[in-house]
């Protein structure tokens, strides 16, 4: 027997933050839209990112990521409008965890990128703080050298799932993509166990889960991309800090977020050590965060500290530079593979869907 069917004006595939936030403005544009998602909301790559609303100075500081940083400067008012309720989406019930981010290093490194901090401080992007100012954890953790408060708020990443869903959970179905028929280079339904899913118009936003899409679509395993993180997790009497170390480069050798769980205060650490432990083993991976971390900040707690990680696959477009300058939706007929490529980027991907859902339905009543 046929399954039975189901079918709307746009199906996006995929309930992350990027497949959540086109959602909501496609209901608000007046389309008959849907989301499927096969676990639960924000799993995967949205739930592991650490909720950082970058606004590219970090990108900016030696030159090599301008385009990058330029674009991501746009982006955090957009957010902030909306968490304030004032906003595209009304996402005032989500949780800003921390204003502001810290960026710490050795002087001699952040002297040679004076130009750039010095042009961002000038626009109130950054601000270089007295030791008195410094974040606990610095302070009293060790550092020595310049300390920079970043004006980038951090999110509860959770809280922000919950604020873009609860709304439209009517909205939200939840099944794993089984099958994508594709007739004449249209996208004619998806298949979810016993359930067949037609649309007009189809959005991929499902992360590693595009790598389906792209390939029914005909776009190659090129098309895509991951790169893969070992996050840390370190468990503790640590202090709350926000921020990144950066020093003989711009990539961060730490990006260190704060969470409170029932069991104490969380650090997730990211950046370099994050993507150094992609390629080594669980123990490892914890050995060299750990060292780094008694490095960075020799004076806290570390004896006292909980480790352990987990992998998170970073599924992107592919990009000639390795990383993406800006959200991406490749389009088809009346299908389009879509990536936000960070977090921040979400309502710009939003923007794009909007424009192409227009676009293809037109496209299929002039059919």
């Amino acid at each position: 027997p046929m399954p039975p069917s189901f079918s709307c004006q746009v199906l996006i595939a995929g309930g992350g933050i990027a497949g959540l936030w086109s959602l909501r403005r496609l209901l608000a544009a007046g389309y008959n839209a849907f989301l499927l998602e096969q676990n639960h909301i924000g799993s995967g790559q949205t739930l592991g990112s650490q909720g950082i609303l970058h606004g590219g100075v970090k990108y900016g500081l030696d030159g090599s990521n301008r385009a990058i940083a330029d674009q991501l400067r746009s982006q955090p008012p957009r957010w902030l409008d909306s968490l304030a309720g004032r906003g595209e989406l009304n996402l005032s019930s989500a949780t800003i965890t921390s204003p502001c981010q810290h960026l710490w290093a050795a002087d001699s490194w952040l002297a040679r990128v004076g130009a750039t901090v010095g042009a961002r401080a000038m626009q109130g992007e950054v601000t270089k703080l007295i030791p008195a100012d410094w974040p606990a954890a610095l302070r009293d953790g060790g550092h020595h050298g310049s300390v920079y408060q970043l004006e980038e708020s951090v999110l509860d990443v959770r809280s922000v799932c919950h604020a873009l869903a609860d709304p439209v959970k009517d909205r939200i179905l939840h099944g794993a993509i089984d099958d994508i028929s594709v007739q004449n280079g249209r996208v004619t339904s998806i298949r979810s166990g016993d359930l067949l899913l037609s649309a007009d118009v189809f959005l991929f936003t499902a992360a590693t889960g595009n790598e389906l899409a792209s390939t029914a679509l005909g776009f190659g395993p090129k098309a895509t991309q991951r790169r893969p993180l070992r996050m840390i997790m370190a468990r503790g009497p640590l202090p709350p800090l926000w921020g990144h170390c950066v020093a003989v480069s711009p990539k961060p050798v730490a990006t260190i977020t704060s969470h409170v769980s029932e069991s104490g205060r969380i650090w997730y650490l990211g950046g370099g050590v994050a993507e150094d432990g992609a390629s080594l083993s669980n123990s490892d991976a914890i050995a060299n965060a750990a060292r780094t971390a008694a490095r960075i900040l020799p004076n806290l707690p570390w004896h006292a500290v909980q480790w352990a990680s987990w992998l998170v696959d970073r599924a992107e477009p592919a990009a000639d530079s390795r990383l993406p300058d800006g959200p991406v939706l490749r389009p088809a007929t009346n299908a389009a593979v879509c990536w936000p490529s960070k977090l921040v980027y979400a309502p710009a991907l939003a923007d794009l869907c909007l424009l192409y859902t227009s676009d293809a339905a037109d496209d299929s009543l002039r059919v």
